[in-house]
Parts: structure tokens; C-alpha cells; sequence
């Protein structure tokens, strides 16, 4: 079983859940760093697809430089998830501590609500989304998260538990995306990956140089409602001891009376803003499906 669909199975939340509150965090992150080589080792599949990921991001000539930032990327994987189990068993104040957040965003998301605008919360799969959502959905109301469609059983808890926080969590589905405008319109806020390919049906966009079918729901969406969209990430800063939100400057989606070019010269803004979080913290980009399938194929 992969890494990614053993975390999100049944077991495997029962299983973090037991660790989580038995287990140190010194004992759980020195585990962690033994389990990534482990990892390396015995999951060449998973393997391959994060040095492909990784290595579009640094360029042809990163060699070894893609193999150590693989085994990083799997220890703070590992890492981030036996934080959440262990945040999830918190009282809902003690989990917004977890996570520092800039006073501004609070700011700009009231100023925004007050103005009767919504929100396009769209985060790489960098650090720690769920504790991400967590801390923002405590102190913003009405926060949508749409998640991947038809979720498996074990995603369907993991939904259940990241619900705790006052998100709502909706699988996406036209139902979901019909909630989001609404939702948008009377100035709240939704949420979603923003890198992570989904539908053969998306129109690829330049991606680190290179086309990916990356989704744009996240400009559409603002370019129907009138919202603001803003790129984040939940990442582990090591200096601070803490996860931070990092968060970059709020957008304003830029109109030219064509539809197609408003949502192309918009997805250039917002990748361009995905593509500087995820060099930032390269080491907690946790994309575990091929990016850009054809690097695949070599």
C-alpha cells in the first residue's frame, strides 16, 4: 500500500491516532527520519514520482540534490501527519496555538467579509494543510473546503475529523461548487488545493515551466463571485519551533472582457504565487501523484 493511501486508510488513522498519544514527538521524529530511508528504499514507485516533482522545480542538473530532498520530504510528511493526530485530540483553542498566523490575513478577511466579498483560500500541498484550514476556520466563519471527489472510507473519517475545526468540508461535486458561489457571494471564504492535477479535462497551464493540468476553479470562481484569492501554506519553520502560515499577498482578479484570456492571465498570477511557496519550502511539498505525467514516461 502507498504512503498516501495508508495514512488515509482506516487503520492507518486508528494506528496514528494510538501513536500520536503515546509516542514523543523527540522519539516520533527521530522514527520518522529511520522511516523515510526505509522509505527510499522500499517504495521505488513513490520514489520516482517525488524526484520527477522535485526535479522540474530545480532543473536538469540537480542529481543527488533531488534524492536527499526526497528522503527530506518524506520525514516531514511523516513528521506532519503525527503532528495532526496528536493536534486532533486538542481542545479547538489549544490547536489554534499550534500554528502561527499573521495578524493582517484576520484583517484583510474582515475587511473583505465586511465589504460583502469572499475569499479563494488556494494552498499548495506544502506543510500542513488540515492544521491550515484548522487555524484559519477558527477564527473566520463559514470556511468551504472542497477535498477530492468520491472519497474512499478512510478519507471520508479523515473529512470527519478535519470538520471538527468549523470547517465544512464538501467533496467536490457540482452540489459542492454551486455551495462555493453562494458561499462566495455573501463574503465567505473557500478553500482547496491548488497544485494537485485532477481532471484529464483540465486545460494545462505553464507550471514551473513546464504545462501541468493543474485545476483553475480558483480563478473562476473569483472571476464570477468578485472575490480576492489568496495563495498559503502551513509550513514547518524550523527556526521558530512552530508552523507558520505563510501567506501571500491577496489578488484582485484583472478583467479584459475575454473570458478565456481573464482566466489565463489570472492562473498565470495564481501559479506564479504557488510557484514562490513551493520553492520556499520545496522540503514539505508533499505531491505524491505525477505533476507532469509525461516525466513519467522516461
Amino acid at each position: 500500500m502507498r504512503l498516501p493511501d495508508f495514512v488515509s486508510h482506516p487503520r492507518g488513522i486508528q494506528l496514528g491516532l494510538f501513536f500520536s498519544q503515546r509516542v514523543p514527538p523527540g522519539i516520533a521524529y527521530r522514527s520518522a527520519r529511520w522511516l523515510a530511508g526505509l522509505m527510499t528504499r522500499l517504495g521505488p514507485e513513490l520514489v520516482r514520482i517525488l524526484r520527477a516533482n522535485v526535479g522540474q522545480v530545480l532543473g536538469p542538473d540537480c542529481g543527488e540534490d533531488a534524492n536527499r530532498l526526497v528522503r527530506q520530504i518524506l520525514t516531514n510528511f511523516l513528521r506532519g501527519y503525527y503532528d495532526l493526530f496528536r493536534a486532533w485530540n486538542l481542545p479547538q483553542e489549544q490547536m489554534s496555538d499550534l500554528i502561527k498566523v499573521p495578524p493582517w490575513l484576520f484583517e484583510a478577511m474582515h475587511a473583505a467579509r465586511s465589504a460583502g466579498r469572499g475569499v479563494v483560500l488556494v494552498f499548495p500541498h506544502v506543510g500542513n494543510f488540515d492544521l491550515a484550514s484548522q487555524a484559519v476556520a477558527g477564527y473566520v466563519p463559514s470556511v468551504q473546503v472542497l477535498t477530492l471527489p468520491n472519497p474512499s472510507p478512510g478519507f471520508q473519517r479523515l473529512n470527519e475529523m478535519r470538520g471538527r475545526g468549523g470547517a465544512q468540508i464538501t467533496p467536490l461535486s457540482p452540489a459542492a461548487l454551486r455551495q462555493a458561489l453562494r458561499s462566495l457571494r455573501q463574503g465567505g471564504a473557500v478553500a482547496f488545493g491548488g497544485d494537485r492535477p485532477v481532471s484529464e479535462l483540465d486545460t494545462p497551464f505553464s507550471f514551473f515551466g513546464r504545462p501541468a493540468r493543474v485545476p483553475s476553479a480558483s480563478v473562476r470562481l473569483a472571476l464570477r463571485t468578485g472575490a480576492q484569492v489568496a495563495v498559503m501554506a502551513a509550513a514547518w519553520d524550523a527556526e521558530q519551533g512552530t508552523y507558520c502560515l505563510d501567506v501571500e499577498p491577496f489578488l484582485e482578479m484583472e478583467r479584459t472582457g475575454d473570458e478565456d484570456q481573464d482566466i489565463a492571465l489570472n492562473m498565470r498570477r495564481v501559479l506564479d504565487a504557488l510557484e514562490s511557496v513551493i520553492r520556499r519550502w520545496l522540503d514539505q511539498w508533499f505531491m505524491f501523484v505525477p505533476v507532469w505525467p509525461d516525466l513519467m514516461e522516461d
